[in-house]
C-alpha cells in the first residue's frame, strides 16, 4: 500500500566519505543484489479499471521517481510504481456505441402487414362493387337461353327511293309542282323465310299402336297378289291383336305372317321431308328360316325395288336395327312396312319396331 506522497520528509544524501569502502569487512555479511532491478514493475492481475469518461488527472506534487532512485539500499522488497498519469492534452476516449436494428426490423415488418391489409382491403371492395352495379347484367344474359329452332326473322324492307318525275328548274308554278309530286318506287316484297324444321317424333309403330285403323293402317294380303285388306281387332289365343286368317297377326310390339298370308303397317306421312326411319327387328320364337323385312314408298305392289329390304334369321334372337333416310316425301305420301315368311313359316313370331322422325332420330 503506497501513502499519499504529497508531502515527503527531505532526504538528506549521503557524503562522499560514506561513499567509501570501510577499510575492514564488515562483521555481517554482505547482502546480495537482487537478480532484478529493483525499479522493475511488477505484474499485477488486476482487472482493468473501467473507464468511465474523462476525470481528473492525477498530479504528483512531490518527486516520487527520485525518491525511489535514493531508496535504501538495504531494501530488498519489491517497489510498485503508480501508474502514470495520462497527459492532459491526451483525446478523451469515448465508450463504443452499439447501434441496436431490432426497431428497424420491426418497423418494416409493420409496414409491409399494413400494406398486405391494404390490398385485401381494395380487392374485397372491388368484390363487392363489381357484384353491385354488374352483377344483374350478367343474370339477365345467362337468364335468356339460346334456341337453334327459332324461326329466321326476315330482314326489314329497304327504304323506298324516290325517283322525281318534274324538273324543278322547269318553270312550273307552285300548285304544279304541288299537284305533280314525286311517285315513290314501291319496294320488291321480299318472302319471308320458312320456320327452321326441328327434328321430332312422327310415329312409333308401339307407341301409336291403336284398335282403330288410321295413321297407321293394319293390313294383310295374300303372297303374289298385292291386294291388301285390313285386319279385324279382336281377341284370340295369341291375345288381343289385329288378325288375318287363324294365327297371322299385328299386334303391338310383333308380327306373325302365315303361308298364305303377308302382313304389312301403312303409315301416311303429315308432313314433307325429310324424314329418318329406324327399324328395329328380332327373332322371338328361335327356330325356323327367319322373315324377310322390307319397306316400300307409295306403292303396294311389293315385287318393285323396296327403298330398305333386311332379313332375320331363324335363330337370331338379337335381330338388326338399321336406319335411313327419305329425302323427297310429300304429305300423304305413304310407306309400307312388310313382312314375309322365307320357305318356311314355322318360328316365324318376330319382335318389330318403326320409328320415323322428321329431320333426324335421337
Amino acid at each position: 500500500v503506497l501513502e499519499d506522497p504529497g508531502e515527503q520528509p527531505p532526504i538528506e544524501e549521503p557524503t562522499e566519505s560514506a561513499l567509501e569502502e570501510p577499510s575492514e569487512e564488515p562483521t555481517e555479511p554482505a547482502l546480495e543484489e537482487p537478480s532484478e532491478p529493483l525499479n522493475e514493475q511488477p505484474v499485477i492481475d488486476e482487472p482493468a479499471p473501467e473507464f468511465t469518461g474523462p476525470g481528473i488527472e492525477y498530479q504528483p506534487e512531490g518527486p516520487i521517481d527520485q525518491v525511489i532512485e535514493e531508496s535504501d539500499p538495504e531494501f530488498s522488497g519489491l517497489v510498485v510504481t503508480p501508474p502514470l498519469a495520462e497527459p492532459a492534452n491526451a483525446p478523451a476516449r469515448s465508450a463504443a456505441t452499439t447501434i441496436n436494428s431490432r426497431p428497424f426490423i420491426y418497423a418494416g415488418i409493420g409496414v409491409l402487414l399494413m400494406l398486405l391489409a391494404v390490398a385485401v382491403a381494395a380487392i374485397f371492395m372491388y368484390a363487392i362493387f363489381a357484384l353491385v352495379f354488374f352483377g344483374g347484367e350478367s343474370d339477365d344474359i345467362a337468364a335468356a337461353p339460346l334456341t337453334t329452332d327459332e324461326a329466321i326473322v326476315a330482314a326489314p324492307p329497304p327504304t323506298p327511293t324516290i325517283t322525281p318525275t318534274i324538273d324543278p328548274s322547269a318553270g312550273r308554278s307552285l300548285n304544279q309542282q304541288v299537284s305533280e309530286a314525286p311517285t315513290a318506287t314501291r319496294a320488291p316484297v321480299l318472302p319471308t323465310a320458312a320456320n327452321a324444321v326441328r327434328p321430332q317424333l312422327l310415329a312409333n309403330t308401339n307407341i301409336d299402336y291403336s284398335s282403330s285403323q288410321g295413321n297407321w293402317q293394319y293390313l294383310w294380303a295374300a303372297p303374289g297378289t298385292n291386294s291388301w285388306q285390313p285386319m279385324v281387332y279382336e281377341s284370340r289365343e295369341y291375345g288381343t291383336c289385329w288378325y288375318a286368317a287363324d294365327y297371322v297377326r299385328i299386334c303391338e310390339e310383333s308380327g306373325h305372317p302365315g303361308n298364305g298370308a303377308d302382313i304389312a303397317w301403312r303409315w301416311t306421312s303429315p308432313v314433307p321431308g325429310p324424314i329418318e326411319i329406324l327399324i328395329h327387328a328380332e327373332k322371338i320364337d328361335v327356330g325356323g328360316d327367319g322373315v324377310t323385312v322390307s319397306v316400300f314408298k307409295n306403292t303396294t305392289d311389293i315385287s318393285t325395288q323396296p327403298v330398305f329390304s333386311r332379313q332375320v334369321l331363324g335363330n337370331d334372337e338379337s335381330g338388326f336395327a338399321n336406319r335411313f333416310i327419305i329425302d323427297a316425301i310429300q304429305p300423304d305420301d305413304f310407306l309400307l312396312f312388310v313382312m314375309q315368311k322365307n320357305e318356311d313359316v314355322t318360328f316365324d313370331h318376330t319382335a318389330f319396331e318403326a320409328t320415323i322422325c322428321q329431320v333426324s332420330c335421337p
